[in-house]
């Protein structure tokens, strides 16, 4: 069956039991794994010896500590890195007061992405000793023999993709999850929570750390799954046991600034913080001081010491959090500004037919400010079905990100097109990349064809819906027990449905600020009214009628607006029903 955006591939099993526990037979968990699926404790967590170095950096950085060195975290400036540095300074910094760690995140737009010469250089000149990286390092080949050359110990925590050939930096300890053990797709906060669990296990000598580190471990996990699902990736094994674990301590963190972070995000107290509330909800706010501000001030909020061990003013504390936590929503509220006018600009280049080659889109501008190209790059690699790459010019070079589709590496196909480029990095879905001006063209013709030709699944997108959903299912309670399942994000996407001829009940409506989002009313099977929101879909307002039969593919979703919570679908496809 086709829908009028996707081709749909029906369910064909037919399993028994609730609506959570159909959707979870089919995703392949068994009703007898079903109840810790659902509930996992810390105790489920893997060790950090499982995580290959972790046990080595966090012994080496507790010797460092122990020892009286100048230390300095290195981090990046995307929520990810954020979180990553947040975690190590909490956690140094509850074992020597009186000397925290410098944290150390370098400009995006003059310094770049990861640790460089000059960085390592400014660091020895102030007296630092020891340099610990977070989600960064692995491929700081000069980078590292400049720290030995200086004398400098330096531990590498990262998670990104090693050099092709396999080459490490020459450092002193190394934790990553591409070089064996059981947790293989860390995001750069976990690994860094990971070594700082190995860290507080070496200071005290024991398995069995003292109070106040245990309490920090527990409180800094929100920080890691905070970065887990923001760098979107895999929600599975122990991705998901953080991403869980540690969102459910957000809406009530004894942290000052996430609990700043999170009200600023209209998280109250006694809400459930799923991945969605963490996606566009706090990570959003934090990455725009990394795109348009000062990311070490994200930091400093983040790392604001736990109220439990603050002995100064707990309300001046929070409202100094709350003002930060403001001050980041409104670089927020600019952001989405430029991004919007990036968006049209190179929406109407695509459709000009320029910028846009067989198989990929890149184009550039002087006006596209290099911290919120990736966002925009992602809006439109969705629309336009092919990977993007958007880049700010200045003068002979261009500086900006690149976004991929389903069934293609962006990475290799940078690989690929490596002499054009200055400098790339990054992940198979997005990557980072810097090129003189003159070779775009070059770069546009040699990306796409290399898409062009290695883009698996290149037929029309399908949809596979987990069940179907009948009339009967339409309850609260069965609605919000999907909620146990989650965190939904990559690779474990939110459980989608098939709906059989549902009746629109009123005439279809337009919403938002640019009128692109379509709210659509049916009933099933004399069922009260359901809302369903498609979103970005206002081209299809024409084809929905009153009183139409549809077929539908979407999202059961709680809605919480009003005085009475009901069932609602998030549309992903729809198509007329020929059967009554």
């Amino acid at each position: 069956m086709n829908g009028w955006l996707k081709k749909w591939i029906l369910p064909t099993a037919i399993p028994s039991g609730s609506l959570m526990e159909r959707i979870a037979t089919v995703r392949g968990i068994p009703a007898s794994s079903l109840p810790k699926f659902i509930a996992p404790t810390f105790g489920d967590l893997a060790l950090p010896k499982e995580l290959h170095g972790a046990v080595e950096v966090g012994e080496r950085l507790a010797n460092a500590v122990r020892a009286g060195r100048k230390i300095a975290i290195f981090g990046d400036y995307d929520a990810d890195g954020m979180c990553a540095s947040a975690i190590l300074l909490h956690l140094i910094r509850a074992v020597r007061p009186s000397d925290p760690p410098i944290v150390y995140i370098p400009e995006r737009a003059t310094e770049g992405y990861g640790l460089s010469v000059a960085a390592i250089q400014q660091l020895a000149s102030i007296g630092v000793q020891t340099i610990i990286s977070v989600d960064c390092g692995v491929t700081a080949i000069e980078e590292a023999r400049e720290a030995r050359r200086l004398g400098l110990e330096l531990l590498i925590t990262d998670h990104h993709t090693m050099l092709p050939d396999g080459l490490l930096p020459d450092v002193d300890a190394i934790a990553h999850p591409g070089l064996g053990g059981g947790t293989t797709e860390l995001c750069g906060a976990a690994v860094a929570w990971k070594v700082g669990w190995a860290f507080s296990c070496a200071w005290c000598g024991s398995d069995r750390v003292p109070t106040i580190l245990r309490e920090l471990l527990v409180e800094t996990l929100a920080l890691a799954a905070f970065g887990t699902v923001a760098d979107v990736v895999p929600l599975r094994g122990e991705n998901r046991l953080i991403a869980r674990l540690g969102a459910a301590r957000i809406a009530k963190s004894g942290l000052p600034g996430l609990l700043a972070l999170a009200r600023e995000a209209g998280i109250n107290a006694n809400d459930r913080v799923d991945g969605e509330r963490i996606s566009f909800g706090i990570a959003p706010i934090v990455n725009a001081c990394g795109r348009l501000g000062r990311p070490l001030d994200a930091v400093e909020l983040l790392g604001l010491p736990p109220l439990s061990q603050e002995g100064g003013d707990t309300e001046k504390i929070l409202r100094s959090a709350k003002q930060m936590a403001s001050n980041f929503q409104q670089l927020n509220n600019r952001r989405k500004q430029v991004e919007r006018l990036i968006v049209d600009a190179a929406s109407k280049r695509i459709e000009e037919g320029l910028g846009h080659a067989r198989g990929a889109c890149v184009l550039a501008a002087p006006d596209w400010p290099r911290g919120v190209v990736g966002i925009a790059c992602s809006r439109l690699a969705e629309m336009f079905s092919v990977p993007v790459v958007l880049m700010e010019s200045e003068g002979d070079f261009a500086h900006g990100s690149a976004r991929s589709v389903e069934g293609y590496s962006v990475l290799e196909g940078l690989q690929s097109c490596s002499k054009l480029l200055e400098r790339f990095g990054g992940h198979a879905a997005a990557a980072g990349v810097a090129i003189r001006v003159d070779r775009i063209d070059a770069f546009r013709e040699a990306l796409s064809a290399h898409a062009a030709e290695n883009r698996r699944n290149h037929e029309a997108p399908s949809i596979r819906p987990d069940i179907e959903l009948f009339a009967s299912d339409l309850r609260i309670d069965s609605f919000e027990a999907l909620d146990d399942l989650g965190p939904f994000g990559r690779t474990f996407s939110a459980p989608t449905v098939f709906i059989r001829n549902a009746i629109v009940s009123s005439e279809p409506r337009l919403f938002g600020e640019k009128s692109d989002h379509l709210s659509i009313f049916v009933r099933m099977d004399g069922s009260d009214e359901i809302r369903c929101t498609w979103w970005r879909q206002a081209g299809q307002f024409g084809r929905v009628k009153r009183g139409l039969r549809l077929n539908l593919m979407a999202i059961p979703q709680v809605d919480r607006w009003g005085s009475t919570p009901r069932v609602a679908f998030t549309l992903l496809d729809a198509c007329e029903s020929l059967s009554a």
